[in-house]
Formats: structure tokens, sequence, C-alpha cells
């Protein structure tokens, strides 16, 4: 009988090694499959990362040419157009526009 429960641990051990070893494999595979998404994803983001910095570029040179177009001289007369406020409400303005008042 010792014989028998000798033979009857070795299968159960060797039955035990078979399932860790497919379970090792499986464990590799999976680990190989996710390391072949991370390098897709990463692709992907290199992809988007530099559609970002494109798409910024474009938006700075647009920035550029759009205050080229409306830039105000440095001696700008806008100030003295619209006349000179204070915060003192008994101190008048300089200037008025009539054009506020006109309908």
């Amino acid at each position: 009988m010792g014989r028998q429960s000798l033979l009857q641990m070795l299968e159960d051990l060797a039955s035990k090694v078979r399932m860790l070893e497919r379970e090792k494999r499986e464990g590799v595979a999976r680990i190989q499959a996710l390391e072949c998404e991370v390098g897709e994803l990463a692709a992907v983001i290199a992809q988007a990362s530099a559609k970002v910095d494109e798409m910024l570029n474009e938006g700075r040179t647009a920035d550029v040419q759009q205050q080229e177009a409306v830039n105000v001289p440095a001696t700008s007369t806008a100030r003295e157009q619209l006349g000179e406020f204070s915060a003192d409400p008994q101190r008048e303005p300089k200037e008025r526009s009539s054009r506020a008042y006109s309908s």
C-alpha cells in the first residue's frame, strides 16, 4: 500500500507540474500580447502628440499673423480719442464723445 500511495503522490505532483507549465505558457503569451499592445499604444500616443504639436504651432502662427494685422502703433491716440476718465466723480473728463449721445 505504501508503494501505491507513493505512485499516487508522484502522479499528483506530475499533474500539478503540467498545470503550472500550462499556466506559465498562458502567462507568457498574455505578457507578449500586452507588450504588443503597449507598443501600439506608444505609437498612437506619439502620433497624437505630433498632431497636438502641429496644431499648437499652427495656432501660434495664426496668432502672430493676427497680431501683425491688428497691431496698434506705439503712438496710439485711442486714449485721447476716448477722453480721460477719473475714478473721482467730481472731476470731469477732458473730452466726451458726442457720438455716444447722438441718435
